[in-house]
């Protein structure tokens, strides 16, 4: 039988190893460079504050979900807790966001690896995607990451390796 959880928990870690290894390779000045020019205009180091914040938050989907619960309330406004969260951690030094995002995502790795073959096939609602399938969801936290780690490197000055 094909084991899909070992192949997303192995993706979900190296995304976590990636991204870990990124924000420690920045500058303070990298950290304060503005990545998004409207809605949240999150700096880079914000942008590692969502990913703590979301990835919390779609701990309790999948839990919602693996108990029956129908997941994402209806009407959940994704825009305000974007907007609201993430500054929770204004603040906060960048070491202590990093160990903190590697907290969460290990949690996520275990919750995977306690779930059944079957579990991923539950259904639920998603703030984000709508309704589908938990193995979807659980695979958006890594490329979710993904996509904003890209529109942080287009955002940095030129020349700088990343």
């Amino acid at each position: 039988m094909n084991d899909r959880r070992t192949p997303i928990m192995a993706e979900l870690n190296k995304n976590l190893e990636d991204t870990i290894a990124l924000f420690r390779s920045l500058s303070p000045d990298e950290l304060r460079v503005q990545v998004y020019q409207d809605g949240a205009q999150w700096t880079v180091q914000q942008v590692l504050a969502h990913f703590i914040t979301i990835e919390r938050s779609m701990q309790w989907l999948f839990k919602d979900i693996l108990s029956g619960g129908p997941g994402s309330p209806e009407g959940f406004d994704v825009e305000r807790f974007n907007r609201t969260q993430p500054q929770k951690y204004d603040g906060k030094p960048i070491a202590e966001l990093i160990a903190e995002f590697r907290s969460v995502r290990t949690e996520t790795i275990e919750i995977v690896g306690s779930m059944s073959e079957a579990d991923l096939d539950r259904e639920g609602r998603h703030a984000f995607h709508g309704h589908g399938k938990l193995e979807r969801f659980i695979v958006w936290a890594y490329e979710h990451v993904e996509i904003h780690l890209e529109d942080l490197r287009k955002r940095m000055p030129k020349g700088e390796s990343m």
